[in-house]
């Protein structure tokens, strides 16, 4: 029965008022009983006062008479019948009472043989003492003597007193205590049968609502979320049934979370570019990517992982599930597509620590290696377009020192070849550091309205010298109403130097470069058109790639550094355009970019307005 917490919280409700009760009771018949003593030993006192101030005055006069003295003492002496009022004389002999029997029964007695009333008494100091005494029966009495200067005249003889003794029993007092000991009692009593009756009551409000909130977490612990507890007060118990509310509300909302995660993280798994394979600690493929499937070619039933390990080198499933750090190798598959795969591989542990596990990433580095490949051509280009017009120059330049000097034709010749050397390395140099400008801030330049029409009409002017040489003509194809772009001017000229330059160096002498602009979404659209030989389909891809000729032999006998149409596509496409081809081996080339069309601010807007 005491391991429900219904019958506990009765106890602790039953044990608390009990204790409570006893605590109540001890206190106030304490205070009771400091109350009545004190009131009993004023009484007393007062009453011994008033004696020793009435016989104090008759015995100014003279001895005074016992049977007088005895007279004015019981008149004073308390009502009880046991009270009584002794002069004492300073030997200690009682020598006049009160008239009662109590008093009468210590005539002729020595006080100073009671032990307990002795303790009472000061005849040296002559100084007031009080106390309670008990005899022998067990009854309480309270006593006090009074210190009292006279002569009581006692059968003709004189005898000087030396004190007052007062004594009332405390019968009444205690008769009191005993029965608010006995109401308290009874009121213990009641209050525990009434406590009990209560805690019963008190606890089935605290049990019951509990009893619901512990059903409905078992329920809850089944799996079903869908709970509520209906809160029937803002104390404790409700408190609880708000949390627990609260609880199977983030639980179902932890859920609905996690599988939304689960359900993104299988997406992410699914759409993303790198492969992932994860296999558990006997081998068996636990979850494969559509990327990884693609890579490794792997059948819908799967694959034997030692093969799969062994196509990665990534060594064996015991050394891979032994090892720590991840394990990176890098190979080339020809099937099912030509790619270039680096594979991470590294063992993952389960909640105790033990490895049960390893995932494998696989990256497709094509793009990367290409890059790379590229980067090497990249150096050796520029390595050859350096080492090409420095070994020129290093020639010539040996020749004069060697004799050549004292002919004035030959050095001037060799002379002149050395300056065209150093221009075409001047003119390289040039277009790295404008590469290198946009590489690391190509967007940060001051922009502005641009005519489109008349930039080209003059770049068209600055190399019509070039274009006579070859007997080529420019055509041009504007609309009549041409918006402004947002561009850098000189930027803007600069791509129609380098498009146009090719445009007359590549085109078939005698035949026509088409310009032509048009709006198109709020771009212009600028094409210029040759009639060239073309350029391979294979080769347009890479066309503007930093040092790509399509024909490098030639590209480098008409002076060209093949940069000029990266430099063309950078700044282009930091002015937010794009660049294309269009050709046609045979039948000519177009080269387009497109430029944002120039809005105005508000303020300049109202101003034309």
């Amino acid at each position: 029965m005491l391991r429900s917490l219904q019958w506990r919280l009765t106890l602790l409700y039953i044990l608390l008022i009990v204790l409570a009760m006893q605590l109540v009771s001890f206190y106030l018949t304490q205070r009771l009983e400091e109350y009545y003593l004190d009131e009993a030993k004023w009484a007393l006192l007062n009453s011994g006062s008033l004696a020793v101030e009435s016989l104090q005055r008759e015995f100014r006069e003279g001895p005074y008479p016992r049977d007088l003295a005895e007279q004015v003492v019981n008149s004073l002496r308390g009502r009880d019948e046991e009270s009584i009022i002794l002069l004492v004389a300073e030997d200690g002999e009682v020598v006049a009472t009160s008239l009662n029997n109590a008093a009468q029964s210590y005539y002729g007695l020595n006080i100073l043989a009671f032990a307990t009333v002795a303790e009472t008494l000061d005849i040296e100091r002559r100084d007031t003492s009080e106390g309670i005494r008990t005899d022998e029966g067990g009854r309480r009495y309270y006593t006090a003597a009074l210190p009292l200067e006279g002569e009581l005249l006692v059968d003709g003889t004189v005898v000087p007193i030396s004190l007052l003794f007062v004594q009332e029993p405390l019968d009444h007092t205690y008769r009191v205590l005993q029965d608010v000991r006995m109401r308290l009692l009874n009121a213990t009593l009641l209050a525990i049968v009434v406590t009990a009756i209560l805690g019963v009551l008190a606890a089935q409000t605290i049990i019951r609502p509990i009893q619901e909130v512990t059903s409905k977490a078992a329920r809850l612990a089944e799996g079903n979320f869908d709970l509520e507890v209906k809160v029937k007060s803002p104390d404790e118990i409700g408190k609880l049934a708000d949390v627990f509310n609260y609880l199977t509300a983030q639980l179902r909302a932890t859920l609905s979370e996690l599988n939304n995660d689960k359900m993104k993280l299988e997406a992410i798994l699914t759409q993303m570019t790198n492969g992932v394979v994860a296999i558990d600690s006997h081998g068996k493929i636990i979850h494969a990517n559509i990327r990884a499937r693609d890579m490794l070619d792997l059948p819908p039933e799967g694959a034997d992982i030692g093969t799969i390990l062994t196509k990665l080198n990534q060594g064996s499933l015991d050394r891979l599930l032994i090892g720590s750090g991840p394990k990176v190798a890098e190979v080339s598959f020809t099937e099912p597509q030509a790619i270039s795969v680096r594979s991470y591989a590294a063992p993952f542990h389960a909640a105790d620590g033990q490895i049960s596990g390893a995932i494998i990433v696989l990256q497709d580095i094509t793009e990367e290696e290409r890059l790379e490949q590229m980067r090497r051509e990249f150096v050796a280009n520029v390595s050859h377009e350096l080492r090409t017009p420095l070994t020129t120059i290093k020639s010539y330049a040996e020749t004069l020192l060697e004799g050549g000097l004292e002919s004035r034709e030959t050095s001037g010749r060799f002379v002149s070849v050395i300056n065209d050397e150093a221009d075409r390395m001047a003119r390289l140099v040039k277009d790295l550091l404008t590469l290198s400008q946009f590489d690391f801030q190509g967007s940060v330049m001051s922009k502005g309205a641009v005519l489109l029409d008349e930039l080209i009409l003059d770049v068209a002017d600055k190399l019509a010298m070039s274009a006579r040489r070859r007997n080529l003509r420019f055509g041009t194809d504007f609309p009549e109403e041409l918006p402004a772009v947002l561009a850098n001017s000189d930027k803007v000229e600069q791509v129609l130097v380098n498009i146009l330059s090719n445009a007359i160096k590549y085109t078939n002498e005698g035949s026509d470069i088409a310009v032509g602009l048009r709006v198109q979404q709020g771009f212009v659209v600028t094409s210029i058109r040759d009639q060239g030989p073309g350029i391979p389909e294979e080769d347009q891809p890479r066309i503007f790639e930093r040092f790509y000729r399509v024909e490098k032999a030639r590209a480098r006998e008409l002076g060209g550094t093949g940069l000029g149409l990266s430099i063309a596509k950078q700044i282009v496409e930091a002015h937010g355009g794009q660049i294309g081809i269009n050709s046609v081996p045979g039948q000519g080339t177009e080269i387009y970019f497109t430029l944002p069309v120039y809005v105005p601010p508000a303020e300049e807007m109202s101003d034309y307005a």
